[in-house]
């Protein structure tokens, strides 16, 4: 089950990350452990598998941390009327999950997968309010706790 409590995250998306970072800092006082890291991944969607290619960081602060991508536009990471992206929640099991959340309604819009097909993170799913929550198995808490706050 989806909990607040296991609620880690806020994405947000912004036309320019330097500057979306700045812009948070001002606001919230957050500060930032690194620079941005550009990452490849593979993604499936209803409209099949490709690469994309993002640039993202977490705030040093949290939980929860601001987790803050460019837009890419014309993919799922695109600039929208309401810029809080996601938000990111550790569960027991994403199948489960997944199963509980679809048969309530829920759409399944992607889920990070391997050059076979195979899920190897989160995934994404829209609610019937527009809110997109990201799943994360909870067995990898610690690891991405981890990698959140090392410099």
């Amino acid at each position: 089950m989806v909990r607040y409590d296991d609620l880690f995250h806020l994405g947000i998306i912004v036309p320019d990350i330097q500057k979306g970072m700045q812009d948070l800092s001002n606001r919230f006082g957050v500060t930032w452990p690194r620079k941005p890291r550009i990452s490849q991944t593979l993604i499936r969607t209803k409209n099949g598998t490709s690469p994309i290619t993002i640039s993202g960081v977490y705030s040093t602060e949290g939980p929860p941390w601001f987790e803050v991508f460019e837009a890419v536009p014309g993919s799922l990471w695109s600039t929208q009327a309401s810029n809080i992206h996601h938000m990111g929640f550790f569960v027991d099991s994403i199948d489960d999950e997944i199963e509980r959340l679809v048969a309530e309604g829920n759409e399944l819009e992607m889920e990070a997968v391997d050059a076979n097909g195979n899920r190897i993170s989160g995934c994404y799913l829209n609610t019937d309010l527009n809110i997109r929550l990201e799943i994360v198995d909870a067995s990898i808490r610690e690891s991405l706790i981890e990698r959140i706050k090392s410099p």
